[in-house]
């Protein structure tokens, strides 16, 4: 507790007598060389700070409802773990720019340079953003593109496969559709083989016929036994019986 106390003192300090300078400065509208020197002496104490800053202080001070000093330790949470700790300043420049003064900074730490951009509003009196950004190696950044080309290279060979997956459903679809062919042309003669009753009619018919001419010959008997004559005098006509599935 007493080492963040003496950090949050630290910082409180450094930006007092910045901003102080500033205000100086903002009336001349000039930076010398002193204020140049004391504006990196600032960048310099603020990097090295909260480069020492445990998490759980990072945590506190993320809860502070300040939009500068969460913007900061937001901004260090995010390289921090790739940073390392802090070693020294490589360099620094300093531009004024109307009311606004940046501080750019190139610092060294354990596993990585990073650019470290300090930004004052001298009409607020007051600092606007600190952010970090890490200085990749060539060796580096051949890793990353490399792991994106493979990321970009293995993305495309899933969607290839996919596609053939979606492409070999196709000869399904075509059995599906063959085999409904066939099934309808087995059913077609089926269907042909209706008109068989018409045989059996015509025969029930052909019986119907022999009949009568039996009937006939049984009735002309009869008439000659009666009248004592010949039945071969008589003419038997055959008698043709209506058939009613003829006429519908």
């Amino acid at each position: 507790m007493n080492r963040k106390l003496k950090s949050l003192l630290a910082m409180v300090c450094v930006l007092a007598l910045t901003l102080a300078m500033s205000v100086c400065a903002f009336a001349a509208d000039t930076v010398t060389e002193d204020e140049v020197a004391n504006y990196k002496s600032a960048a310099e104490t603020l990097i090295s700070q909260i480069a020492g800053f445990s998490d759980e202080e990072i945590e506190n001070y993320l809860a502070q409802d300040d939009a500068f000093t969460t913007a900061t330790m937001e901004s260090w949470k995010s390289v921090k773990d790739e940073l390392g700790a802090y070693s020294s300043i490589v360099s620094q420049n300093v531009e004024k720019d109307g009311d606004v003064v940046t501080i750019s900074t190139v610092a060294q730490f354990e596993k990585a340079k990073a650019d470290v951009v300090l930004m004052l509003d001298l009409g607020q009196q007051m600092y606007t953003s600190m952010t970090y950004s890490v200085q990749y190696s060539l060796a580096a950044n051949m890793q990353r593109a490399g792991m994106n080309t493979l990321m970009g290279i293995g993305i495309v060979f899933l969607m290839l496969v996919f596609l053939s997956f979606v492409i070999g459903l196709f000869k399904y679809i075509e059995k599906f559709q063959n085999v409904g062919k066939k099934k309808a042309v087995e059913e077609a003669p089926k269907a042909e083989e209706a008109p068989a009753p018409a045989i059996a009619q015509s025969e029930a018919a052909d019986e119907d016929f022999a009949d009568d001419l039996e009937l006939v010959a049984v009735i002309s008997a009869a008439i000659a036994a009666y009248e004592n004559t010949s039945g071969d005098s008589f003419v038997v006509r055959s008698i043709k019986k209506s058939n009613k599935w003829h006429r519908a």
